[in-house]
């Protein structure tokens, strides 16, 4: 198989596991460690492009509703249908890289219960920053990050 060939296959394969029709052995094979930085780079290529599609798609009903103006039945219906399937698609695709990025990230020390333990901080300290900046916190929020520091308020 040519290299071309084999990126294709690993495309259907991720396709297929954002649609959830992979088989376990093939969303097995997409989360082996050896996988995860072609898995992300795939998704990121498959969200790009269906970000693409979905602006020609949202063009295309503009264009069409000022042609047919006129016209008593909506003339960018089937359209809108596909839009909507393909954002149902990209969220799907968002949830996967989510997910990849966070196996990347976890895994990226040498022990595990740090990488963990490292992946919370970063979580919590991001959680503090956008609550704060939204000036929207109340006492359970200052209780969990009160745990950045070893305390435990709860």
């Amino acid at each position: 198989m040519e290299l071309n060939e084999i990126t294709k296959e690993f495309a259907f394969m991720v396709s297929e596991d954002i649609k959830n029709k992979a088989d376990v052995k093939t969303q097995e094979f997409l989360r082996l460690p050896a996988n995860w930085h072609a898995w992300k780079h795939c998704l990121e290529n498959i969200i790009t492009n269906v970000n693409n599609r979905i602006d020609r798609m949202n063009e295309d009903v503009i264009q069409l509703r000022t042609i047919y103006s006129d016209f008593e039945n909506d003339p960018a219906a089937s359209t809108i249908n596909n839009i909507e399937k393909a954002e149902r698609f990209k969220f799907h695709a968002e949830k996967r890289l989510v997910e990849v990025d966070r196996l990347i990230k976890l895994n990226s020390q040498g022990d595990s219960n740090l990488s963990l333990a490292t992946f919370l901080r970063d979580a919590i300290e991001l959680h503090r920053n956008l609550k704060q900046e939204a000036g929207l916190w109340d006492e359970t929020d200052v209780k969990l990050w009160e745990a950045l520091y070893g305390e435990w308020g709860f």
